[in-house]
């Protein structure tokens, strides 16, 4: 199993030094306000901060695939071409995508634009992008938050299972028992420090 050291300092909006490694499906667990979004941000280099791994690369340089609560799709791409947009390959974009929504069983929706598709079905194809940029990390920002209990289950069974077949390393910031009950780690932020790693 994959893993990958954090070690930041992080400045702004709070102050919050952090040192831990995620193995496998890790989730970062705390309340509200203790800085779990914050670390998945400086991380995605969204933040300054100080610290390994990553730091000095601008966002885009960084080999990292960030999914926030919103998973951000392009509206005007249809699923394939969203996971296609992470390709240089010109000649075998739509053959790589297909493939990549295969693996998460949603290559019937190939061809539907974002508006059409539930939320699950959104975070799947913003999953099957990430998988595209072949990250060393995957971060997940309250990944189940705004699913409906199907959505939920296919991505604790299938999503998940998928990232640790894999070997990427995942950090999920959440409130969910559930995914801490599938973890392969937790890590339990408290008065913005590492309670336990």
């Amino acid at each position: 199993m994959n893993a990958l050291h954090v070690a930041y300092r992080i400045f702004e909006p709070i102050q919050l030094e952090v040192e831990f490694d995620v193995t496998g499906i890790t989730v970062l667990l705390g309340g509200n306000g203790e800085g779990k979004s914050t670390i998945l941000r400086a991380l995605a280099g969204l933040l300054d901060a100080e610290g390994t791994p990553f730091s000095g690369l601008p966002p885009q340089r960084r080999p990292i695939a960030y999914l926030p609560q919103e998973h951000l799709l392009f509206p005007h791409l249809r699923a394939w071409e969203n996971v296609a947009f992470a390709f240089d390959d010109r000649a075998r974009r739509h053959e790589r995508a297909l493939a990549l929504l295969a693996r998460f069983d949603i290559e019937g929706l190939a061809e539907r634009f974002p508006h059409q598709l539930s939320g699950g079905e959104r975070q799947r194809v913003a999953i099957a992008r990430a998988f595209a940029r072949s990250p060393q990390i995957v971060l997940f920002d309250e990944p189940t938050s705004a699913l409906d209990s199907s959505a939920r289950e296919a991505f604790i069974t299938s999503a998940l299972p998928a990232l640790r077949d894999a070997g990427i390393p995942t950090l999920a910031a959440t409130h969910d028992p559930a995914l801490v009950e599938v973890a392969d780690r937790t890590v339990l932020l408290r008065d913005r420090r590492i309670a336990t790693a």
